[in-house]
């Protein structure tokens, strides 16, 4: 009788922790499985930033290169992300505003020589880059000799379109 109390009482914690191991899994899966991957996850977690950098023809993660946010300070977690990107030879970020709807707006001035499509791939580093501190609106003004403003564009994420091979 005493064995039977024993095994019911076994059987009853094996169904409970059974039980808290389905529950707790399937809310852990939730954040995976509404497209965020685990790499995201971990990295939202830790207050990291993920970096970004334009090849020839693409923008890739720098992949052994990350930045922590420094929790309640935009500014100085800006500043550190934008000191840690790589950019490319003549591309420089001068200075910056940030403004109280989270739009940042970068002076960026080129070297003569810096194609096109190049400032296209590194503004999409660079706002791609910033996304990982919730920045939702990145201007940038190109500054030419003499400091003044020569053209200026307003980029969100999903200003760029980044194909998957």
């Amino acid at each position: 009788m005493k064995r039977v109390a024993c095994l019911r009482r076994q059987l009853n914690i094996i169904m409970i922790l059974t039980l808290v191991f389905f529950v707790t899994s399937c809310g852990a899966n939730a954040d995976v499985e509404q497209g965020a991957s685990i790499t995201d996850n971990v990295s939202m977690k830790a207050g990291t930033v993920q970096l970004f950098h334009a090849t020839d023809s693409a923008v890739e993660p720098d992949s052994e290169r990350y930045q922590l946010k420094q929790p309640d300070n935009l500014s100085a977690s800006l500043d550190e992300v934008i000191d840690a990107m790589t950019l490319d030879e003549g591309i420089t970020i001068e200075k910056y505003t940030i403004e109280t709807s989270k739009t940042v707006t970068l002076y960026v001035r080129y070297a003569d020589g810096v194609t096109e499509e190049k400032k296209l791939l590194s503004n999409a580093a660079i706002v791609k880059s910033l996304g990982g501190l919730e920045i939702s609106t990145v201007q940038v003004t190109t500054l030419g000799e003499g400091d003044e403003e020569v053209d200026m564009a307003t980029y969100t994420d999903s200003s760029f379109y980044y194909y998957e091979e």
